[in-house]
């Protein structure tokens, strides 16, 4: 069966599928899209964080807003568990939710996008005001051929903007980003925001403080600078989420204080760098799953760790069937940074577990048992790790996240890192 869908992808009926279904669903909801706001938001690493912060101060500061993404929908401060496990809808449930949203009359509404939607076409009939972008680092290889056909079905999302009939258009860039300046050279847009740590960006931040319960910066613009205070969205990668979330509210007219409010006031996302304090020991709860924003996170621990804080302890590991590449690559991040590492079971699902684990095996030069030890079995692993912790360790639970459920190689179950974190 599986070869079948493969081979049909690769036919030139596919696309007019893929077209003609969300032409249906469209007119089956009444093309809900038509009177709506629409916030794109596509990049590699951060998606889910930027949405759900640019969905706060929208709703904070303009009117009622909506978002869909992995972890959360939300529809103005209602939150709704996302149970698709997926970062973007099939047309059939996002028209239904767009449907939704103007019933509940919602003017804005943001999205994240996969590269898969947009190369699946899952956005036809949908015009949109707003691209962002952040980064594009490799991901998503096992289905695109390399990291510049990756980056080119990311730059559609700007290409559709500036092609359908909405009469502004907006886009935010990372100054930072090779990619990002060079779209914005190559690009037209009627407005537009950069920003990044350059002097030359148009929003950019000074003066980083990191600490294991805060992150402070000063964001500058237009000459002005404003002091920052985040709670919730540790280190130095979520100042650059925040940064987009900050321009996509100046592009759309909100006074820079009244975001700054907005962004001080938002709390934690389920699965990202999710922070929960336990008999003196400080767990982290993250969904970093790409070579970037694992070293994004352990970089981050690792220099709060030197301040007061005794070992940093990472239980992780790769999902099957997905991205085989990147394992090598973070396996040495996660070495060169983890005191302590255990390696377990992520969604193996049709991809041998053991398979998985053995694929590791050759790049391992720690003694077993000592500061490295294998425990397939997730459950068992975290049980683990709350075992030989000791007060005033740091340890991260990566890859899982905010999901629920673990695709095992024989069934889907019911599973949360966080549960299991807080089991006694």
């Amino acid at each position: 069966m599986n070869k079948i869908k493969e081979f049909f992808k690769k036919t030139a009926l596919y696309p007019i599928y893929k077209k003609t279904r969300a032409s249906f669903f469209r007119f089956f909801y009444g093309n809900p899209q038509k009177d709506l706001f629409i916030v794109w938001v596509t990049w590699t690493d951060g998606k889910t964080t930027t949405v759900n912060l640019i969905q706060k101060i929208l709703n904070d500061n303009l009117w009622k807003t909506a978002s869909l993404s992995t972890a959360l929908i939300k529809v103005w401060d209602e939150i709704i568990e996302n149970p698709k496990k997926m970062t973007s809808f099939d047309p059939k449930d996002l028209f239904k939710y767009l449907a939704i949203f103007k019933s509940e009359w919602v003017k804005y509404v943001v999205l994240e996008v996969s590269s898969h939607w947009i190369d699946q076409f899952r956005f036809h009939w949908i015009d949109f005001d707003m691209a962002v972008l952040t980064n594009i680092s490799e991901e998503h290889l096992d289905y695109h051929k390399n990291i510049d056909e990756y980056a080119e079905v990311k730059k559609r999302l700007f290409l559709n903007v500036l092609s359908n009939d909405k009469p502004e258009k907006y886009w935010v860039l990372p100054k930072d980003d090779e990619r990002g300046r060079r779209w914005a050279e190559e690009l037209s847009f009627d407005k537009f925001l950069d920003y990044g740590i350059v002097s030359f960006a148009s929003v950019k931040w000074e003066n980083i403080v990191e600490d294991i319960s805060k992150t402070e910066f000063d964001v500058v613009y237009l000459w002005k600078s404003y002091h920052i205070t985040s709670n919730f969205l540790l280190g130095k990668h979520n100042v650059y989420n925040i940064l987009a979330a900050i321009s996509v509210g100046l592009l759309l007219g909100i006074p820079l204080e009244k975001i700054v409010k907005s962004v001080e006031s938002f709390e934690w996302l389920p699965g990202r760098l999710e922070k929960i304090e336990k008999d003196w020991k400080v767990f982290f709860v993250d969904f970093a799953h790409t070579p970037r924003a694992l070293e994004s996170v352990l970089n981050y621990l690792s220099q709060v760790k030197e301040k007061k804080w005794w070992r940093l302890i990472v239980l992780f590991w790769a999902p099957g069937e997905r991205d085989p590449y990147k394992r090598p690559l973070m396996w040495q991040i996660v070495d060169k940074f983890a005191d302590i590492i255990v390696l377990t079971d992520d969604d193996p699902a049709s991809e041998n577990r053991y398979d998985i684990i053995r694929d590791v095996m050759k790049w391992i030069n720690r003694k077993e048992w000592e500061d490295f030890y294998i425990i397939p079995e997730r459950k068992l692993a975290v049980k683990f790790v709350k075992e030989i912790s000791e007060s005033w360790d740091i340890i991260l639970l990566a890859w899982k996240g905010h999901e629920n459920v673990q695709l095992t190689n024989f069934w889907k179950r019911k599973y949360s890192d966080k549960e299991e974190l807080l089991k006694d």
